[in-house]
C-alpha cells in the first residue's frame, strides 16, 4: 500500500515533467524511490504523537498559565519544568503533584518557590496519560506514551496520597 506521502511527492514530480512518452515509466520510477523514503507511522509512534499531542493541549489549557508555554515558569512565583533539577528528580511523583496540587516550599535549581499548585481531581486517566506523555516528553526526559492503565493506577494511588508535600 502507498502511503499518502509517497503519492503526493509522485503527483508534484509528475506535474512537473513535460515528456508524457514517459509518463508510465517515470510513475513507476518515481512511485519506487520516493516511497522508500516515505515511511508510515508504526501504531506506537502514532499512539504516542496522539498523546503528546493531547497532552500539549491539557498543558496549554491548565498548566501553561503558571508555568509557561516554554516550561521556564514566572519569576519566583511559579517554579520552571524546563531545565528543571526537581522534575528530574520527582518524575515518578509528578502524577500525584497533578492530581493533588502541591502545597509547601520547594527548591528548583536552587531557587526557593511556595505557591500552591491546585490539583486537577477531575483528571480522568486519559488526560492524565496525555499531560504525563507531553511533560515527560518535553521536559522530563522520558520519551514514549504513558499508558492509560498506567495512568489509572496512578490516579488510584494518588487518591491516597495527601496533597501537602510529596
Amino acid at each position: 500500500m502507498i502511503s499518502l506521502c509517497c503519492l503526493k511527492n509522485t503527483m508534484k514530480m509528475l506535474r512537473t515533467r513535460q515528456n508524457k512518452g514517459l509518463g508510465a515509466f517515470i510513475s513507476i520510477v518515481l512511485i519506487t524511490v520516493l516511497c522508500s523514503n516515505c515511511t508510515t507511522p508504526t501504531e506506537k509512534e502514532t499512539i504516542y504523537n496522539q498523546s503528546f499531542d493531547s497532552g500539549k493541549a491539557i498543558y496549554e489549557d491548565e498548566c501553561q498559565k503558571c508555568h509557561g508555554a516554554d516550561g521556564n515558569g514566572i519569576g519566583t512565583l511559579y517554579p520552571p519544568l524546563a531545565n528543571s533539577d526537581y522534575l528530574q528528580t520527582n518524575l515518578d511523583k509528578l502524577p500525584c503533584i497533578i492530581y493533588n496540587g502541591l502545597k509547601g516550599e520547594i527548591t528548583v535549581n536552587g531557587k526557593k518557590y511556595n505557591w500552591e499548585m491546585p490539583g486537577h481531581k477531575t483528571m480522568d486517566e486519559i488526560q492524565m496519560s496525555a499531560i504525563l506523555t507531553y511533560v515527560q516528553s518535553k521536559w522530563g526526559d522520558k520519551k514514549g506514551a504513558v499508558s492509560y492503565e498506567g495512568a489509572r493506577m496512578v490516579i488510584e494511588k494518588c487518591k491516597a496520597s495527601t496533597s501537602s508535600g510529596l
